[in-house]
């Protein structure tokens, strides 16, 4: 429990704005700890201000064909049924799609088909995916344009000469430690934005400094899908709750709306595109067919197959061990494969090869396991993504 009894103390804030009651307060300082977090990941709408991602009334229809999971993988020198996973790496909701065909679906916790998941880091992924559609419709020229094109604010600034593509692979050559749980830069902005609506989160890009080159070295920047998700809002000139809703949840036929947590003081905060999205588990799992499917959704085309590739193609080099780094998604060494990949075990994987889609929504407790459950999780999609669940009966996959 190391992790919990450091979170408060590393959390304290400054005096408190009229506006978030001392309740309200506490609340969203513990939702982090384990004795909570499965709740607290799928209760947003009661903690926070939000912004709806609103569906349509089409719905993507996705056939069901479950199937029992009648397979082995391999973690840590040992084989563990596929079965294993969700005790072992705290899940609350696995979702498998195989060519099209939902094989698997669970429900833990008391979590439901109507439960509204927050994606924490996943919702880095869905910048990309609204910076493919803003290039699309000409509101974006390039990934190549600088981003004081659109955030004029930021000149001076260490982002001065940057580009958006640099912002999308995150290397930028900008300092910036993300751990928020750590005294520093991080913590402050997520207090100010979150416990207390202060200030918008991204404000502190303005403040930071840049100490190597861009295009260079990787390193994990929320600011800076902060960032992305602020242009396109201003190269549309639409929210992006609306945004998106007009361009992927309605058209897609999502089934039920989508929303985003508002990040600073009411009236001024916007959505927080960072890690602030939430959405029911088969609508996580109909952005990984989208993305499987070439950017196709529902019988029309929502995506430039073109951008699909380019947005999930890695930069140079290692992000981290076993993973590289695409625009603002995460991709697996040695597999076509790529994920979106949250904070405390949240996953999107799509395997183009096998015709696999995953979704895995977790409350994997911060600062305990993390490493070893992530391991685990990428062992059984590896799995998974080689098993054949119709080729007992003869059927064409």
């Amino acid at each position: 429990m190391r992790a919990v009894a450091l979170l408060l103390p590393l959390l304290a804030a400054p005096a408190v704005q009229a506006q978030v009651s001392d309740a309200l307060r506490e609340y969203r300082l513990h939702m982090f700890e384990p004795a909570v977090s499965t709740l607290a990941n799928r209760t947003a709408e009661l903690m926070f201000d939000t912004s709806r991602v609103e569906a349509g009334d089409n719905v993507w229809s996705l056939p069901v064909e479950l199937q029992p999971l009648d397979f082995a993988y391999e973690h840590d020198g040992r084989s563990l049924a596929a079965e294993d996973l969700a005790e072992g790496t705290f899940t609350d909701a696995l979702l498998i799609i195989k060519h099209g065909r939902i094989v698997h679906e669970s429900y833990l916790n008391r979590a439901t088909p109507a439960t509204h998941f927050m994606s924490y880091s996943m919702g880095k992924s869905f910048n990309s995916i609204l910076v493919g559609l803003a290039l699309a419709d000409g509101s974006i020229s390039s990934v190549d344009d600088p981003v004081t094109r659109y955030m004029q604010e930021l000149r001076g600034t260490a982002y001065d000469g940057l580009t958006l593509k640099n912002l999308l692979q995150m290397r930028t050559g900008v300092s910036w430690d993300d751990n928020f749980f750590a005294p520093g830069p991080a913590r402050d902005a997520h207090v100010a934005a979150f416990v207390n609506n202060e200030r918008r989160f991204f404000t502190v890009a303005s403040d930071m400094q840049r100490t190597g080159a861009a295009e260079q070295a990787f390193n994990y920047n929320s600011i800076e899908a902060a960032l992305v998700g602020e242009i396109v809002s201003r190269a549309t000139g639409r929210s992006v709750s609306e945004y998106l809703s007009e361009r992927v949840w309605k058209p897609a036929g999502m089934q039920s709306y989508a929303f985003y947590v508002l990040d600073g003081p009411p009236g001024v905060g916007k959505e927080f595109t960072a890690g602030a999205f939430n959405a029911v588990l088969r609508d996580y799992g109909r952005v990984g067919m989208l993305m499987l499917n070439g950017g196709n959704a529902n019988g029309r085309e929502i995506l430039p197959e073109s951008w699909v590739r380019e947005s999930t193609t890695p930069g140079p080099g290692r992000a981290r061990p076993g993973l590289g780094y695409a625009y603002l998604w995460w991709t697996i060494e040695e597999s076509a494969g790529y994920t979106m990949l949250g904070g405390e075990g949240q996953f999107l994987y799509v395997d183009p090869p096998s015709g696999t889609v995953i979704v895995k929504l977790s409350h994997v407790p911060v600062g305990l396991d993390g490493a070893r459950a992530n391991d685990e999780t990428f062992a059984f999609f590896a799995a998974a993504a080689a098993w054949s669940p119709f080729q007992y009966r003869g059927a064409t996959q």
